[in-house]
């Protein structure tokens, strides 16, 4: 099954969901549930010709554990090796990238949901409450507002409106996607103090192509 993925051209082009399982929880669960339940699902799709590379999902503490455990990051059960599995695959990484931690074989890999931490990082620059800086630059939305009410720019030059940066709408990817255009992040560029913003629209953009 084929599927688009954001390029660096287009990153609105986003691949349509494909559900894999469904079930219900009382939100009682452990760590460990939630490992058992991942290798249920695994060698059930692996037996319809499904590999499955990995899941993803928030930051609920719970999976945290288990994705800590299934990876063998600074966590492991005794009776629980999946890099000794017989389905897992190498990864050679450089011995030069000193700063990455993760086995040469891994049976999954694990990602933060990449929607959900891009709207987060978009609304945490939109609370009203946040103080946020990057050293002594100032991240502020107030950067992107000026922006915006600046008669030098039409709603064509940046492709940005007031609605898209409406801290209600926490949900809103696509709020996220303009945020990060070279539109809005150029004319930031030339602005006054607005050094701190720049790099946390350049890094949340980094996210996005990640």
């Amino acid at each position: 099954m084929d599927s688009p993925i954001p390029t660096e051209d287009n990153a609105t082009r986003i691949p349509r969901p494909l559900l894999l399982s469904a079930y219900g929880v009382d939100n009682k669960i452990t760590a460990i549930n939630v490992l058992n339940r991942w290798m249920y699902i695994f060698p059930h799709y692996r037996d319809q010709n499904v590999r499955i590379i990995g899941f993803s999902t928030d930051a609920d503490r719970r999976y945290v554990s288990a994705m800590r455990l299934a990876s063998v990051f600074f966590a492991s059960l005794s009776d629980v090796q999946l890099d000794k599995h017989q389905h897992a695959f190498k990864i050679n990484i450089p011995t030069h990238w000193t700063w990455v931690f993760l086995r040469h074989n891994q049976l999954l890999l694990f990602f933060q949901d990449s929607v959900h931490l891009v709207t987060k990082w978009r609304n945490r620059l939109l609370s009203s409450t946040t103080d946020l800086c990057f050293g002594i630059d100032k991240i502020s939305i107030t950067h992107i507002e000026a922006l915006i009410r600046d008669g030098h720019y039409t709603k064509l030059d940046l492709r940005l409106t007031s609605s898209d940066i409406n801290p209600k709408d926490r949900q809103n990817y696509n709020s996220c996607i303009k945020l990060i255009s070279d539109d809005v992040i150029n004319p930031l560029i030339n602005g006054v103090d607005t050094n701190g913003t720049v790099v946390y629209l350049t890094l949340l953009k980094m996210i996005v192509k990640a």
